[in-house]
């Protein structure tokens, strides 16, 4: 079995917004794909302790109200998340997410709010990470359109049903890499290991594009704002 079919755990995060260092948690999932396949979905729901905005509550359906209700309290769920993220890569199995240093961050960066241990404390390095989104971007730099997740799923043919539920966003995800990597068989090139260290450079190379573009349309802040770093972000 090659890299590209799995087994892979994957992992989606939704959120009160989109700074990982302001925002925190509401809902986050890991399901293990193998050959097309879900295998096993768990999901959390955080009381993330803020108000949650009415812009993301309309994403991801999750409102204030039932997050206190209902959430638990992070840091349990963070040990709980971590701990088995840490397994897997600890064991060289790769973890999928969408954006994924979006993610990640979000997850490191909510550990240490809340006391608990991050990837890079347990294991030194988060390693190794799939992202569809940097791959997609990278073999197909020039088409044009949305690379949102719905729009990478319906242009690979990925079945995704309630989109911005973390379970479905993550098995979508774990789904596209091997429709990817079917498209563009240069990837089969690389080993795990090695398309770990290309998504690192890929995903710095386009962001940079991304802010000189910016700076190009005299967009100064959004250009000051990009940054390169993956599978997580410097602040």
């Amino acid at each position: 079995m090659t890299w590209d079919e799995g087994p892979f755990l994957a992992l989606d995060i939704e959120t009160t917004g989109t700074d990982p260092w302001d925002d925190r948690i509401v809902t986050a999932s890991l399901v293990e794909v193998s050959a097309g396949s879900k295998q096993n979905v768990e999901s959390w729901l955080l009381n993330p302790g803020v108000p949650i905005p009415a812009g993301a509550e309309a994403i991801h359906g999750i409102s204030t109200a039932e997050a206190s209700r209902n959430g638990v309290a992070p840091a349990q769920a963070l040990e709980e998340i971590t701990s088995r993220v840490a397994v897997r890569l600890a064991a060289f199995n790769p973890v999928v997410a969408f954006n994924a240093s979006f993610d990640l961050t979000m997850l490191e960066v909510e550990n240490e709010r809340n006391g608990v241990a991050t990837l890079v404390e347990r294991l030194g390095e988060i390693r190794p990470v799939i992202d569809p989104f940097v791959l997609d971007k990278k073999m197909d730099t020039y088409r044009r359109g949305k690379r949102t997740l719905p729009a990478l799923a319906d242009l690979y043919g990925v079945p995704l049903e309630n989109a911005h539920s973390s379970g479905a966003d993550a098995v979508a995800a774990a789904l596209l890499v091997p429709r990817i990597a079917a498209q563009f068989a240069e990837l089969g090139d690389y080993s795990l290991d090695a398309l770990h260290d290309a998504q690192k450079l890929w995903r710095k190379e386009q962001q940079l594009s991304l802010a000189k573009y910016f700076e190009r349309q005299g967009n100064l802040d959004a250009a000051r704002s990009i940054r390169p770093g993956w599978p997580t972000e410097s602040r």
